[in-house]
């Protein structure tokens, strides 16, 4: 049985789309390290492993993503992912191993779904240990912005007014996982580049199981880029007309809007008051407090370095003839994509006649 199993669990959007991508590009190097990340529970993102643990509501889109519908799908692979993840890392063994999936410090909020990881990881390995990423709320606010419209998000985002939201709420999450494994098996790291082991969290992650990444390791440079103010008012609209999902599965008109979008986002980010950040961090300041003394050990309760928030220039709203820009580039993007795969299907097409010829 391999000594001990980390499992990572977020937070979102401090560096696990980066963690992820370079761990499942580089599975044999970190074999050879005695590491490994499997592939059942998803190629790179280990998404079923909420997907499995989750009460239903909270993994809808996560179930459609992952084609698991009618329900009968989705009953026949909770019987199953168990004893598939056991036999995939019995096939290879090494002495760690580590999942990943931030959704499970987001959509796991009872002691029950927490419970059902427990159940699938702890016979895995004769250790278990919860790794975190914390960032300040403000900061999360802003990118949990940005993502929920590329989800499909048609609403704008309000900062919460109160101290009990379960995404913002560090002490209530990090208190969950602490009650199913046990306070001394949860290691919180701040994501703070001047705390963070070479300034990066892959670097910092592999750090924890006393890992450091060679040159045989494989490090993507571009993951997970922004929206700019104009991209996300226009996806915010288009929305509304094509959703991200049809019934229970997803929707193929939409498809790869977002990085096209993405691909010419320029300008500046979303700007939001000043004085809406400040009150987010203030509504957390107890309760973070309470998880520095608990969880790292600092007297002073001081979570992260203190921040001043300033006011930036706000975006003009979105113009009829910059939406009809961007519709204009949209257009263009779709059409190369078009003739690119007009080419391909004739250079296959062209190839399968010589073939022919060739054949007796």
């Amino acid at each position: 049985m391999p000594d001990t199993l980390y499992l990572h669990i977020g937070t979102e959007k401090t560096g696990s789309t980066a963690l992820q991508a370079v761990s499942g590009m580089n599975r044999g190097a970190l074999i050879k390290h005695g590491i490994f990340y499997p592939k059942t529970p998803g190629e790179r993102n280990h998404t079923k492993l909420t997907i499995f643990a989750a009460d239903a509501p909270n993994a809808l889109d996560l179930r459609r993503l992952a084609r698991m519908f009618p329900d009968t799908a989705y009953e026949d692979f909770k019987a199953q992912f168990a004893a598939e993840l056991r036999a995939e890392i019995a096939a290879n063994p090494c002495p760690r191993i580590f999942l990943s999936n931030e959704h499970l410090s987001s959509r796991l909020r009872r002691v029950e779904e927490v419970s059902r990881v427990a159940a699938i990881v702890r016979p895995l390995a004769e250790a278990v240990k919860i790794v975190i990423y914390l960032r300040p709320q403000p900061e999360l606010f802003l990118s949990t912005y940005s993502t929920s419209i590329k989800a499909g998000r048609t609403q704008p985002l309000q900062a919460p007014k109160k101290d009990q939201h379960p995404r913002y709420n560090y002490e209530k999450l990090l208190s969950l996982w602490a009650e199913v494994f046990g306070e001394e098996n949860v290691i919180v790291r701040i994501y703070d580049r001047d705390t963070l082991v070479g300034r990066d969290v892959i670097k910092d992650f592999f750090s924890i199981m006393g890992y450091e990444p060679g040159p045989d390791i494989q490090i993507p440079t571009t993951l997970n880029t922004r929206l700019d103010h104009d991209a996300l008012c226009f996806l915010l609209e288009f929305n509304k007309h094509v959703p991200p999902f049809r019934e229970d599965s997803v929707n193929p008109d939409r498809g790869d809007i977002s990085d096209a979008l993405e691909a010419r986002s320029k300008g500046a980010a979303l700007a939001v008051p000043a004085a809406v950040l400040r009150a987010l961090a203030e509504t957390y300041e107890d309760s973070n407090a309470r998880v520095a003394r608990r969880f790292l050990g600092l007297s002073d309760g001081k979570l992260f370095p203190e921040v001043d928030y300033t006011d930036r220039p706000e975006g003009e709203a979105l113009t009829v003839e910059r939406a009809v820009e961007i519709s204009a580039y949209l257009w263009q993007w779709k059409q190369r994509e078009l003739l690119e795969a007009k080419r391909e299907i004739a250079r296959l097409q062209a190839k399968l006649a010589s073939l022919r010829k060739e054949a007796p």
